[in-house]
């Protein structure tokens, strides 16, 4: 399984690939790095912080469902915020779930697994 993360927290970006062993994950520092990346290669999973320079999550997953190799990957939002505007912005997006930070490994490995075995991905 490939998992896409997105945070502009190098801190976070640490911690969800430690949470995530097992899984292959490539990391990027903000919107616009994800979405070069999300446009060279499919992914099976993507984790996305929303508050971030250059290109915010909201805008990022937009573009990724707006066509291409990854218009149809599960997304899990990976955030701070918790605000209405938020939420249902993501939900409207067809987000598979909100993780709220901070998050324990355990919890965030459990939300990832399912979103993965929802979507029809073998979790590792």
């Amino acid at each position: 399984m490939h998992v896409l993360v997105v945070d502009d927290s190098s801190t976070i970006r640490h911690e969800v690939g430690r949470a995530l062993t097992g899984f292959s994950c490539d990391f990027a520092e903000n919107g616009l790095v994800a979405l070069r990346l999300a446009l060279a290669r499919r992914y099976d999973l993507i984790l996305t912080d929303l508050t971030m320079p250059l290109l915010d999550g909201l805008k990022f997953i937009g573009r990724i469902r707006s066509g291409g190799k990854n218009q149809e990957t599960p997304i899990l939002i990976l955030s701070s915020r918790k605000d209405e505007e938020a939420v249902f912005g993501a939900r409207d997006l067809g987000v598979q779930g909100y993780i709220l930070k901070p998050f324990a490994p355990e919890d965030l490995l459990g939300r990832v697994r399912a979103a993965l075995s929802r979507s029809g991905g073998a979790a590792e």
